[in-house]
């Protein structure tokens, strides 16, 4: 299986006209203004297969001002406080929490210089399809998508604030060494999850809460079968007949937990089983977690220590010995 290089592109530079054209190539196009001589930027950034993460530290005070993004779905998620104006003229009020940037207006930005931002961009298309899966059918009217959208600091703005960070911090733990493969599945569910948490925080809305009694062991015996896959909650939901809040919903209620934690906690108990019947001089340890659905055999360890207080590796070596 051939290497890949880790997802997560880097770049830093001085100059403000570099950090604008690497950003705009992937998010919307811009400028950026300053009176800084130089500047002590920075940008980074996760290629899904639609849609794009990114983050950017300019090291300087700068204002950014974005043309409308017109069907480019573009969200940026402060990491410090953050000055918003959709108008030249008018003073921006500072923001802390997660905006949409205006599809018909001029956004006028001036940054936290040293903390930075994340940026998801996305088109409407994609969003579309992927809110039918998100909320279902019955909610997809009215969308809040591709308007002038404050997300304010609602439970889903802290969700996808979270997301962000937490799949950032994934993303750039992957060795280059991983193989293309897992990367790539990776990826795919990287953008998922990223979507999913930005359609729920723009949208806002509530999920019926009315779920067949059955669907628990429904949900359990599908991830049962396709844990091996790269599934994202989206596939789980759509395979039980749910949108992904109702399934959000079934999983706390039978389980208490997320889909996701669900559905790592069935990996996990597959690795464990794995481990005490493979042979360590036939396989190794990160063939085994490969196998089960994992890609990031650090973090994976980590957590399979905390549930059965051991290491892979010793769990392994240990099913050779009794």
């Amino acid at each position: 299986m051939p290497n890949s290089v880790a997802p997560v592109f880097n770049l830093t530079s001085t100059h403000a006209t570099v950090l604008r054209d690497e950003v705009a190539e992937r998010t919307t196009p811009h400028e950026i203004f300053t009176r800084e001589s130089s500047l002590n930027g920075k940008v980074a950034m996760v290629t899904m297969p639609t849609s794009r993460l990114v983050f950017v530290r300019y090291g300087g005070n700068v204002i950014v001002e974005a043309p409308p993004t017109g069907d480019r779905v573009v969200a940026t998620i402060p990491l410090g406080p953050m000055g918003v104006s959709h108008d030249d003229h008018v003073k921006p009020e500072k923001h802390t929490s997660g905006f949409l940037l205006s599809p018909t207006n001029v956004t006028v930005m001036n940054p936290d210089p040293w903390a930075g931002a994340l940026i998801i961009a996305s088109d409407q298309e994609k969003l579309r399809a992927q809110k039918i899966k998100v909320l279902g059918d019955s909610q997809t009217k009215n969308s809040r998508l591709g308007t002038d959208s404050d997300l304010g600091m609602t439970a889903g703005n802290q969700w996808l604030t979270h997301t962000c960070r937490s799949l950032w911090c994934l993303a750039s733990a992957i060795p280059a060494e991983t193989p293309a493969l897992v990367v790539e599945n990776f990826l795919q569910v990287m953008e998922d999850n990223l979507l999913n948490a930005l359609i729920l925080a723009v949208e806002n809305s509530t999920a019926p809460s009315t779920v067949d009694g059955h669907r628990g062991r429904i949900i359990i015996d599908w991830i049962d079968t396709h844990f091996r896959e790269p599934l994202t909650v989206a596939d789980l939901a759509a395979a039980v007949a749910l949108s992904v809040r109702q399934l959000q919903v079934c999983v706390q209620e039978k389980f208490s937990m997320t889909p996701i934690e669900l559905l790592r906690d069935v990996r996990l108990s597959k690795l464990h089983s794995a481990l005490l019947t493979s042979d360590s001089d036939q396989c190794t340890v990160a063939s085994i977690m490969y196998s089960v659905g994992f890609t990031h055999l650090g973090r994976t360890s980590q957590i399979y220590r905390q549930k059965y207080g051991e290491s892979p590796s010793h769990t392994l070596k240990r099913s050779m010995h009794g």
